[in-house]
């Protein structure tokens, strides 16, 4: 009961079958050392959630350790110990284990308190037994097998279950990287360039045929016979300018007759525009090599 300090209120939780007179002694030491600051209740484990204890009420909970105590620490009964205890509080209790049906093994128990969270767990040396004791409890547990009684400490955390707190959180852009800081990135050390790495020249990367002059006329742009009327654009590069100037591109051919935009039924057998459909006077017509010198 080391725990327990001046001033601080203790829970002592006990089970049916424990004499009265080892119940009082105990709650006397533990009033002793809470002082007349501090106070100690007692609870019956099958009224402990009946008794609706406020959240964070005890400082100290003390379990199972009355004689006879056989009752198991089950998730239910540590998850409501959990939730009256107060944050940073301590647990203590004693836990019947055994070759025995109805008790539970160390690890087990450990494995429960962990998932209820607590935090801290301590396992002691199991408990002196006397030998009255422990055939009462062999007497209780209906059997003749070994029992031992380990002793445990935790802790619950600093905090209540469903706590929430702030998060500061921030938005801000980094600033970006300066030109200078970037420069620095890709600069090469001495101890980066050494003998052994290879430096493939670009030069050996090209052959006979990349290094040939191109012909002129092939980079002049090839256009279809449906483009329309061409334009050198500015600064043209493909010749066609030059073709331009030349004159190597004529007029737009003219009717003779003034009725050629009508159709065919208006046309004559040389008719430049024979075999096209009608359009309206001043369109702008293209007409392929064939159709401006027919086979007449």
């Amino acid at each position: 009961m080391d725990c327990i300090k001046e001033g601080q209120t203790v829970l002592l939780i006990w089970s049916g079958g424990s004499p009265p007179q080892d119940l009082e002694e105990i709650v006397g030491r533990m009033t002793q050392l809470a002082g007349s600051t501090g106070k100690v209740n007692v609870e019956h484990i099958d009224r402990l959630k009946l008794s609706s204890h406020t959240e964070s009420s005890f400082d100290n909970i003390y379990s199972g350790i009355t004689f006879p105590s056989t009752f198991v620490h089950n998730f239910d009964t540590l998850a409501e110990i959990a939730r009256i205890l107060k944050p940073s509080g301590s647990l203590i209790l004693r836990q019947t284990t055994g070759n025995v049906n109805s008790l539970v093994t160390q690890d087990k128990i450990v494995s429960t308190l962990k998932l209820s969270g607590f935090i801290n767990i301590s396992q002691g040396a199991p408990v002196a037994i006397r030998d009255e004791q422990l055939k009462t409890l062999q007497k209780v547990l209906s059997t003749e097998n070994k029992i031992d009684v380990v002793e445990m400490k935790c802790e619950k955390p600093s905090y209540n279950v469903g706590t929430s707190t702030q998060l500061k959180l921030s938005f801000a852009k980094k600033k970006e990287t300066s030109t200078g800081n970037a420069a620095k990135v890709w600069t090469l050390s001495a101890q980066d360039i050494n003998d052994d790495v290879d430096i493939i020249d670009s030069d050996d990367l090209l052959d006979e045929n990349d290094r040939k002059k191109p012909d002129p006329s092939t980079l002049k742009s090839v256009c279809g016979p449906n483009s329309g009327k061409k334009k050198a654009c500015k600064n043209c590069s493909c010749g066609l300018a030059e073709d331009l100037a030349n004159g190597v591109e004529g007029a737009q051919p003219k009717s003779a007759c003034g009725s050629c935009y009508l159709g065919d039924a208006f046309r004559c057998a040389s008719c430049p525009y024979l075999g096209m459909p009608a359009f309206k006077p001043g369109d702008k017509i293209s007409l392929s090599d064939r159709q401006l010198k027919p086979d007449i």
